[in-house]
């Protein structure tokens, strides 16, 4: 089952579904970073916030990355994460509700 494609109209340059592991399941779009690049370092990111999340009685649930150019909102799903990377300045609004959507697809898995 394809869970990205509902970004793409959205104007989501880049987008993943990977494992804790940093594996990708699931990759749409082209460009940098890599779809590989991306997963890896999504998966990296959560595990490096873990600690301080339990330390605040909670767990890694979503965060976003801002640069000069782009922005990458991440959202954890369980044992998945997805994550998109938009221009600065594109409607974070409707990615993000996007992205809640798909997570509900991706529970099921």
């Amino acid at each position: 089952m394809a869970y990205l494609e509902s970004l793409a109209p959205l104007g989501v340059k880049r987008a993943v579904l990977t494992g804790l592991d940093g594996l990708v399941i699931e990759a749409l779009g082209r460009g940098a970073p890599p779809a590989e690049v991306l997963a890896a370092e999504l998966a990296s990111l959560v595990r490096h916030m873990t600690p301080l999340a339990e330390a605040l009685s909670g767990e890694v649930r979503r965060f976003t990355l801002a640069t000069d150019t782009h922005e990458v909102l991440a959202l954890r799903v369980g044992e998945y994460i997805l994550g998109a990377v938009l221009e600065r300045g594109m409607d974070r609004k409707a990615i993000g509700q996007e992205l809640s959507r798909i997570a509900l697809k991706v529970q099921s898995l």
